[in-house]
C-alpha cells in the first residue's frame, strides 16, 4: 500500500466512524471498528514491522514452556528480558502448541484495538456529554494513525499488553473515585509484572489516592454536624478502601518479586544494567529522544491540557491524574536516555492517555468557547471535522519517510536473512555449538544454540561492567572482548547479514561500526590468532561470514575458508 492510499483510507474510515458515531450514538463501537481498520492498514499492510528484540522474549518463553526455565541458556540465571507477564503468556500459548511468533503479533494487534476502545471510554471520564464522546472517537482514530502505535502493535514485544493494562488501571482508578470497588491495585500489579518500570505509575496512582483520602477527610471534618456520619468513620472507611487497594497489588506483585529476586539475584532486570547508567550524556540522549517525539507527534499539543483545566468544564481531577501519568513516564524515559529501537517504542504505552488528553482538551476549549455570535451548528461541525482530519493526517505524516523507504524495509530484509542464518546453524552445526553475536535476537531463537550476547542484554558480566553510557545508542555501549574470547565460543558472528563476496581476514582488521563491542572485537589481536575467517554461500552470489575457533572441527568441516 502506498502512503497516499493509506492517508485517503484513514481519512475516509475516520469520517465514516465519526458520522456513524454521531448518528447512532454508538461511539465506542464506531471508534473500535474504525481504529481497528486503520490499524490493520497501517500496522500490517503498510508497516509490517517485526522486532529482532522480540525474539529474545520468544527464546525465554520457549525455554520456560519446554521446562528449561525462564533463562537465556540452559543452566544460567540471567534476566535478559523485562516483560515477565508477556513471556509467561507466550510460554502458556506455546504449551498449547501455538506458534509463538504469530501469537505475539496478533495478540499485539488485538490488544492495540482493545486499547483504542478503552481510550474512547476514558475520554468520557474527562469530558461529559457528546463532546467527550466525540473526543474519544477522535482519540481512538488518532491512536491507530500514530506511527509508534502502528509499528509496535505487531512487532512482537510487550508494548500493547503494557499499554492496555495501564489504560485499564487508569480507568478503574477513575471509577474508584466514584466510590466503586477498589480493584485497580490488582491491575497495577499486572502492569508492574509486564514491565518493572510500571511500578512508577502505580506510585503515582497511590499518591493520588492518598490525596483523595485526605481531601474527603477534610470535607468530612468541615461538614461534621449532628446526625451526619462522623468524620472519623469516614476516615476509617477511606483507609479500609486504600488498604484493600494496596492488598490487591501486594498479593500479586510481592510473591512475583520475591521469586524474581531469589531466582535472578538482582533488584532490576539485567537489561536495566546493560542500558542505564547516569550522567549528562545519557540525559542529553533522553532529551533528544523526547524532542524528536514531540516534533513528530505533536507533543506541544499537551499545552492544551492546562488551558482546558483552567478555563473549561473538563474534569480537573481526572485530567490532572492522566497528565501526571504521562508527565512522569516522559520524565522517566528522558532519565534512562531514551531507546535505540525505531519510532519511539518507549512512548508507545502512554499514547492512549496522550491522545485522550489532547482530544478532550481541544474539544472542551471549542465547546466552552464564548462567541459573541456563535457560528451555525453546521459550520461548527465542519470546522471540527476539518481539525480532526488535519490532526489524523498530521499523526500519519511521519510514517511516510521512515517505514517504506528505510527502516521498516531494512528490518524486514534483515529479519528474513537472520532467520535463514539461524536455520542453517540449527541444521548444520552440533546443538552444543556456542555462538557469540550481535544482535542476539532472531539468530539465537531460530538456531536454538547456546549464545553469548556480546552487548550484555543477556549476559550478567557484560551488563554490570562500569562503562560510560550516552555516547551512542542505548543498549549498544557495553562490551568485554577478552571475556567473550575466554568463554571460547565455537562461532563468532560480527556480520549478521549476507555479503556479495566472502569477507577476508584483512576486512575484519579494518572493520568499523558505531557499536563499540564489534569494533573492539574486530581489532583484538587475539581474534584472528584464535579464530579463522570462514564463509557459507547461503544464496546465489551471497555469503554468510563467520569466525570459527581453530579447533572447532565440526564447524570447520561445514564451512569454507575465506580469502586471507
Amino acid at each position: 500500500m502506498d502512503f497516499p492510499l493509506l492517508v485517503a483510507a484513514a481519512l475516509l474510515i475516520s469520517a465514516v466512524a465519526v458520522i456513524l458515531a454521531y448518528a447512532t450514538r454508538s461511539y465506542a463501537w464506531c471508534a473500535t471498528v474504525g481504529s481497528a481498520l486503520i490499524l490493520l492498514l497501517h500496522s500490517k499492510v503498510y508497516v509490517d514491522y517485526q522486532s529482532d528484540d522480540a525474539y529474545i522474549s520468544f527464546r525465554y518463553a520457549r525455554n520456560l514452556a519446554d521446562g528449561i526455565g525462564p533463562v537465556w541458556n540452559r543452566g544460567d540465571h540471567v534476566e535478559g528480558y523485562s516483560n515477565f507477564l508477556w513471556v509467561a503468556l507466550l510460554a502458556a500459548t506455546r504449551k498449547l502448541s501455538l506458534d509463538t511468533v504469530d501469537v505475539a503479533r496478533w495478540s499485539g494487534f488485538g490488544l492495540s484495538v482493545a486499547a483504542a476502545a478503552g481510550a474512547c471510554l476514558l475520554a468520557r471520564k474527562l469530558l461529559p456529554g457528546v463532546p467527550g464522546r466525540l473526543a474519544g472517537v477522535v482519540a481512538s482514530l488518532a491512536l491507530a494513525s500514530s506511527g509508534p502505535w502502528a509499528v509496535w502493535a505487531m512487532a512482537g514485544l510487550e508494548g500493547p499488553l503494557f499499554a492496555t493494562l495501564l489504560l485499564a488501571a487508569a480507568l478503574l482508578h477513575l471509577r474508584e473515585r466514584e466510590r466503586r470497588a477498589p480493584v485497580s491495585g490488582a491491575v497495577w500489579a499486572l502492569v508492574a509484572m509486564t514491565r518493572p518500570d510500571g511500578i512508577l505509575l502505580f506510585g503515582i496512582s497511590g499518591a493520588f489516592k492518598l490525596a483523595d483520602v485526605a481531601s474527603r477527610q477534610r470535607h468530612a471534618l468541615r461538614d461534621d454536624e449532628p446526625g451526619a456520619t462522623p468524620a472519623n468513620s469516614t476516615g476509617r472507611g477511606e483507609l479500609l478502601r486504600l488498604t484493600i487497594w494496596s492488598a490487591g497489588f501486594a498479593l500479586l506483585f510481592v510473591p512475583y518479586f520475591v521469586w524474581r529476586l531469589s531466582y535472578y539475584g538482582w533488584l532490576f532486570p539485567n537489561t536495566y544494567y546493560a542500558k542505564v547508567g547516569s550522567g549528562l550524556d545519557q540525559y542529553d540522549r533522553g532529551l533528544t529522544y523526547f524532542a524528536q517525539f514531540s516534533r513528530d507527534y505533536g507533543g506541544p499539543l499537551l499545552l492544551l491540557v492546562p488551558a482546558a483545566i483552567a478555563f473549561t468544564s473538563i474534569k480537573r481531577g481526572p485530567a490532572l491524574y492522566l497528565g501526571a501519568l504521562v508527565g512522569v513516564w516522559m520524565a522517566y524515559v528522558v532519565y534512562i536516555g531514551g531507546d535505540s529501537l525505531l519510532h519511539f517504542r518507549l512512548f508507545q504505552p502512554i499514547l492512549p492517555l496522550f491522545y485522550v488528553l489532547i482530544s478532550c482538551s481541544a474539544a472542551a476549549l471549542v465547546h466552552d468557547a464564548n462567541f459573541e455570535r456563535p457560528p451555525p451548528r453546521a459550520v461548527r461541525a465542519v470546522i471540527i471535522a476539518l481539525v480532526a482530519a488535519g490532526f489524523i493526517a498530521f499523526t500519519l505524516q511521519p510514517s511516510v519517510d521512515s517505514f517504506r523507504t528505510t527502516e521498516a524495509e531494512q528490518e524486514r530484509e534483515a529479519l528474513r536473512v537472520r532467520t535463514e542464518i539461524g536455520t542453517w546453524l540449527h541444521d548444520e552445526v552440533p546443538p552444543t555449538t556456542t555462538i557469540a553475536l550481535i544482535p542476539a535476537g532472531t539468530i539465537p531463537y531460530v538456531s536454538q544454540l547456546p549464545a553469548i550476547d556480546m552487548l550484555g542484554l543477556n549476559d550478567e558480566h557484560i551488563a554490570h561492567r562500569d562503562l560510560p553510557l550516552g555516547a551512542t545508542s542505548a543498549g549498544h555501549e557495553k562490551y568485554d572482548t577478552d571475556y567473550v574470547l575466554d568463554r571460547r565460543p565455537e562461532i563468532i558472528i560480527l556480520f549478521d547479514g549476507l555479503t556479495l563476496a566472502p569477507i577476508t581476514a584483512h576486512d575484519y582488521a579494518g572493520f568499523n561500526s558505531f557499536i563499540p563491542a564489534l569494533v573492539d572485537m574486530a581489532h583484538s589481536p587475539r581474534l584472528l590468532r584464535e579464530y579463522e575467517a570462514r564463509n557459507i554461500p547461503l544464496e546465489k552470489d551471497r555469503w554468510f561470514n563467520i569466525l570459527v575457533r581453530r579447533d572447532a572441527g565440526a564447524v570447520l568441516a561445514k564451512t569454507a575458508p575465506s580469502p586471507p
